[in-house]
């Protein structure tokens, strides 16, 4: 009985959520158990998803709107301009479509919507008084850049022989397994980071931009301090010391950035006649923006479990 009033409570805060409690992948699950590791690799790798998608993305960019590599020993405007032309086009696509779709066509109303509670639209705290405005201009004007920046100093370290380009045929199961793993490596460098932004000094000169968003969407996600969007992407210069390939280097930028975007959508999934067309949402991190000191990583490593900062989402505020 005490346990049905419990989720009735939770039902009651939420328009949507996921099957409670929110766990983490079974990467690091201990026993280690296989049948839940192969059922997320088949799930988040080996069918459509956020990863699968991303991927495709890179692969995409890197043989239709990729400069050769020879162009790219220099500093030169051309191709940084394609890079940044190439970015803009990304964000808008994904951070724009998915609120064009969610928020302005109103596709799929609220359903598999977390929180339907009004944005507070208008206030003092934004950026010209209006939290989507705010958001674009924190992510156009300073997030983008950044991102241009990272990515223009890997590609010429690549393209001036500074680092080599690890081929697939120098190794092939390590240029697939790079892929997720890259994804680990991004979880440890966003969790430590992510501490620090909360101490009180850093988080009001930096990460309060982004705590803003209370209840996100999907400009929310890469709307950041550019203190906090340098830190952000800085998971990227992995590559200046780790063998890697350009197309680790796509895929990891458009993980960090698009697929931020995505995970702060506020939606779980698109659903488009009656079809769920992509898992969208990250339940977890949605968690972190209500309740603010829960759930300050990802969940392919449990750092919050292990150090006491887990919300599971079945209790509300810890």
């Amino acid at each position: 009985m005490k346990s049905h009033k419990v989720n009735e409570s939770i039902n009651k805060q939420w328009n949507f959520h996921p099957k409670l409690p929110v766990g983490f992948y079974p990467i690091f699950d201990w026993p280690p158990s296989p049948k839940r590791l192969m059922n997320f690799i088949w799930t988040y790798w080996l069918q459509k998803s956020d990863r699968t998608i991303l991927l495709l993305i890179s692969f995409f960019t890197y043989f239709l709107l990729f400069p050769p590599l020879k162009e790219m020993s220099n500093l030169e405007i051309n191709w940084i301009s394609m890079i940044a032309l190439r970015n803009y086009i990304l964000i808008f696509i994904v951070a724009g479509g998915l609120h064009w779709w969610f928020f302005l066509r109103k596709g799929q109303g609220s359903r598999f919507q977390y929180d339907t509670n009004k944005r507070n639209n208008k206030s003092k705290i934004f950026t010209f008084n209006d939290h989507v405005y705010d958001n674009i201009f924190w992510t156009l004007v300073f997030g983008v850049p950044i991102w241009i920046f990272y990515e223009t100093l890997i590609l010429w370290s690549f393209g001036s022989g500074k680092i080599e380009v690890f081929k697939f045929s120098d190794g092939w199961i390590w240029f697939c397994l790079f892929f997720p793993l890259l994804q680990i490596w991004q979880s440890f460098h966003f969790y430590c980071y992510h501490r620090i932004l909360h101490i009180p000094f850093f988080y009001k000169i930096a990460h309060s931009v982004h705590h803003r968003n209370v209840n996100p969407g999907p400009w929310s996600g890469y709307s950041m301090h550019p203190i906090e969007q340098t830190i952000y992407i800085s998971s990227v210069l992995i590559h200046l010391i780790v063998p890697s390939h350009p197309l680790h280097v796509l895929y990891h930028l458009y993980w960090l950035v698009l697929g931020t975007v995505s995970t702060h959508a506020g939606y779980e999934n698109i659903w488009i006649k009656n079809k769920n067309i992509l898992n969208v949402g990250s339940f977890f991190h949605h968690l972190h923006h209500r309740y603010f000191n829960c759930n300050f990583g990802n969940p392919e490593i449990p750092f919050d479990k292990w150090f006491g900062s887990y919300n599971d989402g079945s209790h509300g505020k810890n």
